[in-house]
């Protein structure tokens, strides 16, 4: 088990769960969670709402049905108070809306959808699209490594399900969106580093799926560092490609993909032979700490 899991030893006793499906896990094998993750980003707090425009808040014909904790029902989609909310159901497919018979919300900003786990709020600015009217809607991301059935928050926000604390770092975008910390042994749950975990034969980033990978072969650029040391050198390769992130860096080869160390802040640009990359980008221009260092020749004589 990696360092996440283990610098957890001053944190309070855990309070009673809200209302919701039953832990699986025994007292002795709740981890305490870091003091850090006890307040839930206040985004996740959702006020609600009376009306969007011309539309009401209501349960008869034509209103916006109140779905619970700040969701509404919109004919057969899905708003948090106004703004509409999309999934991206398949790979490089345009994001449709949520099914509210199959909408079921957690608390703290989570929902339950089908089986799968959402959190209800867009990860970054790529993550919006414009409606037809021109409105933004926002298109969000699954918890993949979640388990539907037994996910839960409790009065913290704290969320976690039977294998799995998670700790919510949606406020700081420069770190996984969401970390887990395995409840017991953590049986067959390994920390690669900078972000990157392998978990019954799959990889993620955080908690997100990385997909087209070859688990077996996967290592973090960076080698084993904590995920706060990695700044944004957050690059993974397998025996062929290279992601950041959970995005696959197109052309680079595995091979010769590296990030220089020095003279590199925030370990943000990588090397693909005469080629740079500075996160999922590609440089139009090769960076200089790409450029292969001219030998200094030594001058003879006395």
């Amino acid at each position: 088990m990696g360092p996440a899991a283990r610098a957890q030893d001053a944190s309070p006793p855990e309070p009673a769960l809200e209302p919701g499906p039953a832990s699986t896990a025994s007292p002795a094998e709740a981890a305490p969670v870091p003091a850090s993750s006890l307040t839930p980003p206040v985004s996740a707090l959702e006020p609600e709402i009376t009306h969007c425009g011309d539309t009401q808040v209501g349960n008869g014909e034509g209103m916006l049905r109140p779905l619970g904790q700040g969701f509404y029902a919109d004919g057969r989609r899905v708003r948090r108070g106004c703004t509409l909310l999309l999934q991206r159901p398949l790979k490089n497919r345009p994001p449709v809306p949520f099914a509210p018979d199959s909408f079921r919300p957690i608390g703290c900003g989570y929902f339950r959808y089908a089986t799968s786990i959402y959190w209800g709020r867009p990860l970054s600015a790529e993550d919006q699209v414009d409606e037809p009217n021109g409105q933004r809607a926002d298109v969000l991301t699954r918890v993949d490594l979640a388990d539907a059935e037994t996910f839960e928050v409790d009065a913290d926000c704290r969320p976690r399900d039977a294998r799995f604390f998670y700790l919510n770092h949606t406020e700081r975008p420069e770190l996984p969106a969401f970390v887990a910390v395995p409840r017991g042994d953590g049986q067959g749950y390994e920390e690669l580093g900078c972000g990157f975990v392998r978990y019954e034969g799959r990889v993620f980033f955080g908690t997100r799926l990385v997909e087209g990978v070859h688990a077996p072969s996967f290592t973090p650029v960076l080698g084993r560092l904590p995920y706060l040391e990695c700044g944004a050198g957050m690059y993974g390769k397998d025996r062929a490609k290279v992601w950041w992130q959970h995005q696959l860096l197109r052309g680079a080869k595995a091979r010769t993909f590296r990030v220089p160390k020095e003279e590199n802040p925030e370990f943000r640009v990588a090397c693909n032979g005469k080629r740079s990359f500075q996160l999922a980008s590609v440089d139009k221009k090769p960076n200089p700490l790409c450029r292969p260092k001219k030998a200094v020749r030594k001058r003879g004589g006395r």
